[in-house]
């Protein structure tokens, strides 16, 4: 008989640091519903998995910018998550339900959505996606994670756009799986994780956080390193850019177009085989969200 327990304790073998099992949520957006993906949805399923602080000191102690990608970003979503969700996913199969496998996608956004992940070297909007059918949202329907993690009790997304959990901060990574599976449900988060301290905001070298949240093309630019802060930059970068000193000081702002003209000059290391580039900013907005927090009541 499948169970919630059952599934946490093989959730946990398989090398989830958390798990958490919630309602199917209430979503107006078609292009982010959950039942638009399986109708008869009954239960999320949500499974994170800690990326070590120790990825994160090495960027600061300038020795090391690529483990954190390979292994902080690309390994936890590209390879871990896929093999662990299959697992999952064919157990809850085997039981007679079906499990729909929900993993992060960083080089694709759905028609319409401004955000994007900065951490690959484009972004690929659905510009031409139409419904295959009316009444039908278009493909690719992709859930908010960050509602998908509070609905299970283990997340919610903060002012930096990271998605926080309770116990990790912002050092994890998460994917989800919908099911009509008529599980137990946990709580879902109560009190919010993220207080709006603005410490993640003073700490991005290129001004990318606003009292909104996140500026995801400007994030996009000063993430591959374009910050005087960057010990990879030759003294003539952008010498003949008549907005150089603003761009190294953070202030010039970025938008689509203007963040993909100069994409092409952020070549201070070469991609790795998978498409991810060095984290040249060294994530500081996580390292000051992690701190406050830990800092917080026990959190």
């Amino acid at each position: 008989m499948l169970t919630a327990e059952l599934i946490k304790q093989k959730a946990r073998e398989l090398g989830a640091s958390v798990c958490g099992i919630g309602a199917v949520y209430e979503e107006n957006d078609p292009q982010r519903d959950p039942r638009q993906i399986l109708p008869n949805a009954k239960s999320i399923i949500g499974f994170g998995f800690v990326v070590p602080r120790t990825l994160y000191a090495t960027m600061e102690r300038n020795v090391q910018y690529y483990t954190y990608t390979t292994l902080g970003v690309k390994y936890p979503d590209e390879e871990l998550a896929e093999i662990f969700l299959l697992k999952i996913g064919g157990m809850i199969e085997d039981e007679g339900y079906d499990a729909c496998l929900q993993k992060a996608i960083p080089n694709l956004r759905i028609k319409g959505d401004k955000t994007t992940n900065p951490e690959v070297v484009d972004t690929y909007e659905l510009i031409h996606a139409t419904p295959v059918a009316e009444g039908k949202p278009a493909p690719d329907v992709i859930i908010d994670f960050g509602k998908a993690a509070k609905a299970c009790g283990i997340g919610e997304k903060g002012l930096s756009g990271k998605i926080l959990s309770p116990v990790y901060g912002p050092f994890i990574r998460y994917c989800f799986i919908i099911t009509d599976a008529p599980l137990e449900h946990d709580a879902p988060l109560a009190e919010p994780l993220c207080d709006n301290c603005g410490a993640c905001r003073e700490a991005c070298p290129g001004r990318a956080i606003g009292e909104n949240g996140l500026d995801t093309w400007q994030c996009s630019v000063y993430y591959k390193g374009a910050h005087r802060s960057n010990p990879f930059m030759p003294e003539d970068f952008l010498a003949d850019h008549p907005e150089r000193e603003a761009i190294l000081d953070g202030e010039k702002r970025f938008d689509a177009e203007s963040a993909r003209a100069i994409y092409p000059k952020l070549n201070f290391l070469p991609n790795t085989q998978w498409g991810y580039a060095p984290c040249l900013c060294g994530r500081p907005c996580d390292i000051a969200c992690y701190e406050h927090l830990k800092g917080g009541e026990g959190k």
